[in-house]
């Protein structure tokens, strides 16, 4: 304790300087005004110095008078990397210096160090400016600041709020890029240039395919040439140009583009090529390219141009650990050290969310430093931190806030920043929610466990999910909910919060069905829709809307279908189903990766959804071989069946279904047979039904779906085979 007293005396001792007092000020700000920056910053300084004290100073080109603030633009050099600043005290004046955009954020630094600001998350009511009658400085303040990363992109909801993204130096990707991510079909649209010119395309699966480009073909380069001289006249402020493989597979395989990949070790090889070829032409501009799917390795000769930054994903990691301890991020560790033996700038574009369910509770709070200081540790330039994007997603607010000061000092504490947050974005609120951040994380389950960007909420229901630990995140809510209550700010921000449990409740109760935990219960010999399921539906229809969520996944569904799509279970509700008496044997296992509830999904009364991961059993490459046996024999009217039809997931209807039954167990004839043939370009998702009409008493019955042997053109992958999914045998 004496310690830290002697500590304090030492800081209340610093000398300081007064720069408002009592409403009055004896400085003024020196600055360029007709400099975009400088007057940015001018602003910034004089809006929030009012806002907190009442006094606005005045602004002057030039003087030779005492006590001043003189904000200077620097060139940006070694010295002063973009936007890089800094902030001198010298002789009772104050220096404000800086490259790019530097001087602006040396301005919010100011707002934040100096006046006491605090902004929280996009908006003016998440923006706290302390009133004030006093306002001094570090008479001996001296500070330099360089980011640790070159670019900074936090892809959350606050990129909807210029102020936030200054107040923290943040970039986005246009403003910084002519052309971003996947620009092949940009450079040459298939729909202008396929039909004449399929020679521009990538030869695939034997012929000639609009999927990617020829990478050796001539005429594609200069048609690529000319297509950024045009773009960067339309476009001269842009800093990056993109050129990328398109977001699929379907690299080139003719004899030139082959020869170059087999002895590069990949398509990386004529894709680096390809761009180090353009960015010849343009040796003054800087462009970008994607490490990603088939590029995702480093070339195994070539050097990447230093005019190129070259855009790694680690798309393929789990989340519950740090990039660097994680074991599913070992191939990604691989690729970076590869990549930074060959290309002098590499970003890394990394993930902070669950794309397939945004709301899901996804602890990765402790991660996050750990990982940008081992890619700035790498030599990592650029970061884009994906996040939910203009959605809200599971504690956004959170990450975004902890992830904008980290990019800039990847050595700040994580947990300091946490409880910064917490504290003071919650308020009486903060020690539940710490609690219950601390509780996601403690339930996460042994080492091995994914935490993965493409997961649901059915993979955790057994641990960090489970019914149980779902309670208790309830009861710390409920606690932090009366703990905020008759502020209405403070109980918004903990029920955007609660969204994701109710998400997750609800998500869940679709898996158990007709169980416990489950949408339905029976009453009376009846099934009927648990009131709380529909009491926690419209409830989090009406708060979702109201509290910022536009999809629930990316390219996913809005609140409003959701509500949809509860209606039409409801609607469905459950049947009784004769199968579930019977005794079921299959000849081909279904696919272990998406078990659902085991052989027991087809008998269960459940009905699958749109999401294949719900009630679905798969077939990968297998058929379906099922029989149902009855101890005695049955009077079975109908048997129907569900597939599903979702092709950007490989599942396809069945090339060909039989439905035969038997009357003593052994002998069978068939009653239904339905064949596809061909397989037309459909992307729509849906279930398709299928039904055979019996009326009559059999003992057993045999269903036997065939999957299409070989994939459509139109969805061709080397990589995959056909599935056929089906959610129940419906025997009545």
């Amino acid at each position: 304790m004496l310690c830290l007293l002697f500590v304090v005396t030492m800081v209340q001792g610093k000398e300081r300087i007064t720069l408002v007092k009592e409403g009055k000020t004896s400085y003024v700000i020196v600055a360029n005004v007709n400099d975009p920056v400088l007057q940015k910053a001018t602003e910034v300084i004089n809006d929030f110095t009012q806002q907190s004290t009442g006094v606005k100073f005045e602004i002057q080109s030039n003087t030779k008078r005492k006590h001043v603030f003189v904000l200077e633009q620097s060139p940006i050099t070694s010295a002063y990397p973009e936007d890089s600043y800094s902030i001198q005290v010298k002789m009772d004046n104050i220096y404000i210096k800086g490259s790019g955009k530097g001087v602006i954020f040396a301005a919010y630094r100011y707002v934040r160090d100096v006046i006491g600001g605090k902004k929280w998350y996009s908006g003016k009511e998440n923006t706290f400016i302390p009133k004030s009658s006093l306002l001094a400085i570090e008479s001996d303040l001296s500070l330099f600041v360089k980011p640790s990363f070159q670019f900074r992109e936090v892809y959350f909801p606050v990129e909807l709020d210029p102020e936030y993204m200054d107040w923290y130096g943040l970039h986005n990707l246009e403003e910084k890029w002519g052309d971003w991510g996947h620009t092949f079909n940009k450079i040459l649209p298939p729909s202008i240039y396929f039909k004449e010119h399929p020679e521009y395309y990538s030869l695939y699966d034997g012929k000639r395919q609009p999927l990617q480009l020829c990478l050796s073909n001539e005429e594609v380069f200069a048609h690529t040439v000319n297509y950024f001289k045009r773009r960067m006249l339309e476009n001269p402020a842009a800093t990056y140009w993109s050129i990328a493989a398109n977001d699929d597979l379907g690299s080139c395989t003719c004899n030139r583009c082959q020869a170059i990949d087999r002895y590069e070790g990949g398509p990386q090889g004529s894709l680096i090529r390809f761009v180090n070829k353009v960015a010849a032409k343009f040796p003054n501009k800087k462009f970008t390219t994607l490490a990603y799917m088939q590029t995702a390795n480093a070339p195994i000769h070539t050097h990447v141009a230093n005019n190129v930054s070259v855009i790694l994903s680690n798309i393929d990691a789990y989340r519950k650990n740090d990039i660097e301890n994680e074991p599913s991020a070992a191939t990604f560790r691989r690729q970076l050290r590869d990549w930074k033996l060959k290309a002098k700038h590499v970003f890394v574009w990394d993930y902070l969310t669950q794309f397939t369910n945004y709301l899901t509770p996804f602890p990765i709070q402790g991660t996050m430093q750990k990982s940008l200081r081992y890619l700035k540790a790498k030599g990592v330039e650029g970061v884009f931190l994906q996040g939910g994007g203009w959605t809200y997603s599971d504690m956004a607010e959170l990450n975004a806030y902890v992830t904008a000061n980290l990019i800039w000092d990847s050595e700040i504490s994580e947990e300091g920043l946490i409880n910064e947050f917490v504290e003071g974005y919650y308020g009486k609120a903060a020690p539940f929610i710490k609690d219950y951040l601390e509780a996601r994380r403690n339930n996460l389950p042994g080492p091995s466990s994914a935490l993965s960007i493409y997961g649901n909420p059915i993979d955790n229901r057994n641990d960090f999910l489970s019914p149980l630990a779902m309670d208790q995140y309830s009861t710390l809510l409920e606690k932090a909910e009366i703990a905020s209550e008759g502020n209405p700010i403070l109980e918004s921000r903990i029920r955007r919060i609660g969204l994701g449990l109710d998400y997750t409740y609800l998500q869940q109760a679709r898996f158990y069905g007709a169980h416990q935990h489950g949408i339905f219960s029976q009453e009376n010999g009846q099934w009927k829709v648990r009131p709380n399921v529909r009491r926690k539906v419209d409830q989090f229809v009406e708060d979702a809307k109201k509290l910022g969520v536009i999809e629930l996944a990316e390219a996913g569904i809005s609140p409003d279908k959701y509500a949809q799509e509860w209606a039409d279970i409801y609607n469905y509700g459950v049947r009784t189903n004769k199968a579930s008496e019977g005794k079921i044997i299959l000849k081909y296992s279904f696919d272990p990766s998406f078990p659902a509830n085991g052989i027991e999904t087809l008998t269960d009364s459940v009905p699958g959804y749109l999401d294949y991961s719900y009630n679905w059993l798969l077939w990968n490459a297998q058929p379906m071989d099922v029989k149902v046996h009855f101890e005695n024999d049955r009077h079975i009217d109908i048997v129907e069946l569900n597939f599903l039809q979702d092709a950007r997931h490989w599942i396809f209807l069945p090339k060909e279904l039989r439905i035969a039954v038997s009357k003593n167990g052994i002998d069978f004839y068939n009653i239904f047979t339905h064949k596809i043939e061909p397989l037309d370009e459909n992307y729509t998702v849906e279930k398709v039904q299928f039904k055979a009409i019996i009326n009559d008493n059999i003992r057993a019955v045999h269903i036997s779906a065939m999957p299409f042997p070989k994939l459509p053109d139109w969805r061709y992958s080397p990589t995959r085979k056909a599935l056929i999914a089906c959610d129940e045998i419906w025997i009545n």
